[in-house]
């Protein structure tokens, strides 16, 4: 399982960069995305999950997102994003 919190915005890409890495480097065969402790997210940070859910489907895995409250959640409603990915 991988947590996010506090705010997600594309100053953060370096960052999760290295997440995606790993996600791909990984000997799991699911990948869970929790974000159950992040308050805000933007239409990057949208992206960052986005291109973490497509590493995690090239390399095999499942690819899953829980903890989505709040802001996040209005985000993820007008993204449409819970149409691509499994929200548990």
């Amino acid at each position: 399982m991988i947590a996010l919190s506090g705010v997600m915005t594309f100053d953060d890409h370096d960052k999760f960069r290295g997440v995606v890495q790993d996600i791909a480097e990984s000997d799991a065969s699911q990948v869970e995305l929790s974000l159950s402790d992040l308050k805000m997210i933007d239409s990057a940070g949208i992206g960052m999950v986005l291109l973490a859910n497509d590493r995690s489907r090239k390399s095999g895995k499942a690819f899953e997102i829980s903890g989505v409250s709040g802001h996040v959640v209005k985000v993820f409603e007008l993204s449409k994003i819970d149409k691509l990915i499994p929200i548990v």
